[in-house]
């Protein structure tokens, strides 16, 4: 749009222009006749105010919007990586006195030597926490948290029961990083609400709080109770023998693992229920083992 001062001095000149050609008049009245200078402060003062309204009706509607945003921002509900993180965290802490995992832990120095086996199989700047457990019952779990990050847990009366080794206890920790890859808990705990209202608004009404309290009951389920089939097993453990077969020292230790596994859940009581959750070591044995020749 042509601004309306800059046609209005362009005017000006024009018209001082052909009046200094006009004979019989003071040059002075010659220029109040042609010019009327409270008609171009006028003129002037409207197109000032003209923008400056505009600009601020701008303003005004690009708040306007951002307040709205920031409206319907407060009741989207997490998305589902968020919501998992916070399902997981919110497990722990609500059975923080079955796990006993706030107690005075060993420094297995588990943090890098976990760290370096991922690294050794491809894993790189994976995200995981360890969390030790002062309790025999739950020996060990695999949880999602957010961001991709996988939350381990393991049961030190387990680790110390089969006297295990820095190695020995990071790869159980690969077993359970596995299975948490493969998918297996999430599909067995995730419900209709997790799969459609995670990043949806429920703007105009209550959020539905149920969707957490359905899930973490099938934690409690899938981690005491359920735990995995032996295909679910039986997919794991040769996930480990093709990562592991490249590097023959952790591949039998994997394998010595598992033997000392079998042993002890036969002849200690205490982990009786062990092979209901994790089907089963003396299964896995015979999976890795090589077949027997037929003389």
């Amino acid at each position: 749009m042509i601004n309306i001062f800059k046609v209005t001095l362009a005017s000006i000149s024009l018209l001082a222009a052909v009046a200094s050609a006009a004979p019989g008049k003071l040059q002075e009245e010659k220029e109040l006749e042609l010019v009327d200078f409270k008609s171009v402060k006028k003129v002037l003062q409207q197109d000032g105010l003209s923008q400056s309204v505009k600009l601020q009706e701008k303003k005004v509607e690009a708040m306007k919007k951002e307040k709205a945003t920031v409206e319907t921002s407060r009741y989207l509900y997490p998305t589902q990586d968020e919501l998992w993180g916070f399902i997981s965290e919110y497990w722990l802490v609500k059975n923080a006195q079955l796990l006993q995992w706030d107690f005075q832990k060993p420094d297995y120095g588990l943090e890098k030597s976990f760290g370096s086996i991922l690294e050794s199989m491809g894993f790189y700047q994976k995200k995981f926490k360890i969390l030790l457990l002062n309790n025999p019952s739950i020996v060990r779990a695999s949880l999602p948290g957010s961001e991709g990050e996988v939350i381990l847990l393991l049961s030190v009366p387990f680790i110390r029961s089969l006297d295990l080794s820095k190695l020995e206890i990071s790869l159980l920790l690969l077993e359970d990083f596995f299975r948490l890859e493969q998918g297996y808990f999430k599909k067995a705990v995730e419900t209709e609400k997790l799969r459609t209202l995670p990043g949806t608004n429920f703007q105009g009404a209550k959020p539905d709080f149920s969707l957490i309290q359905e899930v973490v009951k099938n934690y409690d389920k899938e981690i005491n109770e359920k735990g995995f089939t032996f295909q679910q097993q039986f997919e794991v453990t040769k996930k480990m023998d093709s990562f592991l077969k490249s590097n023959p020292e952790l591949w039998n230790a994997y394998f010595r693992l598992l033997g000392k596994i079998d042993r002890m859940v036969k002849t200690n009581h205490q982990y009786k229920d062990y092979i209901r959750l994790f089907p089963s070591p003396e299964m896995q044995v015979k999976w890795l083992s090589p077949p027997e020749k037929v003389l």
